[in-house]
């Protein structure tokens, strides 16, 4: 095939692109929220179409029909539920209930559907026709016209109706807005009715041609923020040319993949390299433009997670470790082995504490850094060197990538991080750990048994040492918040413009932040390789990184305690091996994604912070109100009203 026939074929997976795009874009200029379930809306919609049209047999019309009815509801469901609520809370509040909506989804698709992969009959005629003297399947010509003719609509509505300039007026000042008699909820409700509608039609348009998989579908997220991008987040005309041209460029570059070129081919020659294209376009797009998202005129009232300073910095290690002692020595062996992926989830979990809830950046390449850290470990492992070295050495080379990871950090915060990490953890999933040439033929590398002083460790004498070395990460990140360093860099997660004013090195708390963070993490990663005897990337996808998050945000993203709750509940940890006692694994995602949702609103700071409201909340029950004299049983006088003379 020639050059063109591939990037006109293409044209499919770019009208998937530019649809999402719309509703990513529309998203935005509603609400100013970055949608990172835009893709697990559309997989979930195509699977519910697709069991409705091909399972019960109902006729296409009706199917979708349905199926538009049904992501209208789940736009509106979730704006109003959760993102209401949510409208005056910080950058991350917001974000992390987006993510628990992927998982949620994600979790219920594993349950109510077959989310084997399959190919599905097209739902508009695929035969070939002839464009540009090369014949191409007709179902990618149409959904390229689909996002198109949208794109046009979109921008027709925008420009001229009322509801367009009330989106406009929204994004440009929402206080300005409202004293214009305009309902931000309204606006916002219809917005994400909108985006989750264009995203229905985007998976299923996309799974005739590309496959219906719950997984792949949903990280169609990371390319479609990158045509986003290219629009700023405004124009709906440059969003679909840009997720057209992603498209085709991508399908272009199967063509040479594999293949030996001229010397500058190794950029996408290779497992997965053509696919990251997209998400390195975010990568470079964010480090030399500084800001690609317009600024809003939003209402901000809320807060970051409190990060309390730990009360038993003696007592907690030996209380871990005495009841690590008895967990590890009482167990059988499936729980024991829970029990050392639940400490290396630790480890993992409290990196996210060290970047996300002392400092304030928003990573979500975690587990990516983990990762890293386990394939070091089967390289590094395999040539002999001790364990205690490999550890050492798996972390330094995760604190490499994650001070590489970082330095976008430098010029850009808040959503726009997120995404740059978010791309960064998809290009290590579908380019580095799938690199033949670092895993072998059959896809993974053997890890051999630790050795410590000549002797090889066993399962309980590696799960001791396990637990020691988690103790050790969590006294020393204790001593860190508690430090100087600490304090500081709290300061810059507050306000960065004050701390800079104040004489604070931002840019090393950052840059220390992310490489001491992916340190921690590719402990972890190591752990888990030798825990297994293997390194698999299975085990560190961007599915296990948002899972990550999650877990923390519901322990507590600021404490280190909070990471002890969110290690219970790692991936293949004590709380799965709980699930799968009772026959109930299938329905962790659900229950990640249903707590998150949840807590996010009603108890931001965390489970971990449970004991210091509830002490808050007697003293403040203690306290007389300042407005009320001890001992009266007058009511307290409003702070905005005088107090009557007597």
């Amino acid at each position: 095939m020639s050059v063109l026939q591939f990037a006109l074929l293409g044209l499919g997976l770019g009208g998937a692109y530019a649809l999402l795009a719309l509703g990513l874009v529309m998203i935005y200029r509603g609400t100013g929220v970055l949608n990172f379930a835009q893709g697990a809306v559309a997989m979930i919609c195509a699977y519910v179409f697709f069991a409705l049209r091909d399972d019960l047999g109902w006729p296409v019309a009706a199917a979708g029909v349905l199926t538009l009815l049904f992501a209208t509801v789940l736009g509106l469901a979730f704006y109003l539920l959760v993102m209401r609520q949510l409208r005056n809370s910080p950058v991350l509040a917001r974000i992390i209930a987006t993510l628990a909506l992927l998982l949620l989804l994600q979790g219920l698709a594993t349950l109510l559907f077959d989310v084997r992969t399959k190919t599905p009959p097209s739902v508009v005629p695929a035969a070939p026709v002839t464009v540009l003297g090369t014949a191409i399947p007709m179902d990618r010509v149409i959904l390229a016209a689909v996002a198109v003719a949208l794109a046009a609509a979109l921008a027709l509505v925008s420009r001229h109706t009322r509801a367009g300039l009330a989106v406009r007026a929204i994004s440009d000042s929402e206080k300005g807005a409202s004293l214009s008699g305009l309902s931000p909820v309204l606006i916002g409700a219809a917005t994400w009715a909108v985006g989750f509608v264009l995203a229905a039609v985007a998976g299923v348009m996309l799974s005739p041609v590309a496959g219906l998989d719950s997984k792949a579908l949903t990280l169609l997220v990371v390319p479609v923020f990158a045509a986003a991008l290219i629009a700023r987040f405004t124009s709906f005309w440059i969003a679909v040319a840009a997720g057209l041209g992603l498209g085709m460029v991508e399908s272009a570059l199967q063509l040479v993949t594999g293949a030996e070129g001229a010397w500058y081919t190794w950029l996408w020659t290779g497992p997965g390299r053509a696919q990251a294209i997209p998400a390195l376009v975010v990568i470079l797009a964010m480090i030399f433009s500084g800001r690609l998202l317009p600024a809003r005129g939003e209402v901000v009232r809320g807060r970051l997670p409190i990060s309390l300073p730990p009360r038993y910095r003696l007592a907690g290690p030996l209380i871990a470790l005495a009841v690590g002692l008895v967990f590890v020595f009482t167990v059988r062996s499936s729980w024991l082995a829970a029990g050392v992926v639940t400490l290396a989830g630790f480890l993992i979990a409290l990196s996210v504490v060290v970047v996300t809830g002392f400092v304030g950046q928003i990573s979500l390449a975690q587990v990516a850094f983990a990762g890293i850290g386990g394939m070091t470990t089967a390289l590094f492992a395999n040539l002999g060197l001790p364990f205690p070295l490999v550890l050492l050495l798996s972390g330094a080379v995760a604190a490499l990538l994650g001070l590489l990871v970082g330095l976008p950090s430098l010029r850009v915060r808040g959503p726009s991080l997120a995404l740059v990490t978010l791309s960064a953890a998809y290009i290590c999933q579908i380019a580095v750990f799938s690199d033949g040439r670092l895993l072998g033929s059959q896809g993974y590398n053997r890890v051999p048994s630790a050795t410590l002083f000549g002797h090889t460790l066993d399962s309980t004498s590696f799960a001791v040492v396990a637990l020691v070395i988690a103790i050790t990460a969590a006294c020393l990140v204790s001593a860190l918040r508690t430090s100087a360093f600490g304090r500081r860099a709290l300061a810059v997660r507050e306000n960065e413009a004050a701390a800079t004013a104040a004489g604070l090195n931002v840019q090393r708390f950052k840059l220390t932040a992310f490489a001491l963070s992916a340190f921690i993490a590719g402990i972890g990663g190591a752990l888990l390789s030798y825990q297994a005897n293997v390194f698999a990337y299975e085990r560190f996808t961007i599915f296990e990184s948002l899972h990550v998050i999650a877990m923390v945000a519901i322990g507590g993203i600021g404490m280190v305690s909070g990471a002890v709750f969110a290690a219970l509940g790692a991936s293949g940890g004590l709380f799965s091996q709980l699930l799968a006692t009772w026959g109930l694994d299938a329905y962790q995602l659900v229950i990640a994604g249903g707590a998150l949702l949840i807590a996010i609103q009603l108890h931001p700071d965390g489970m971990a912070s449970t004991a210091h409201v509830l002490r808050e909340r007697r003293r403040r029950r203690a306290t007389p109100s300042p407005s009320t004299p001890a001992g009266t049983d007058e009511p307290p006088v409003p702070a905005d009203r005088p107090i009557p003379a007597r």
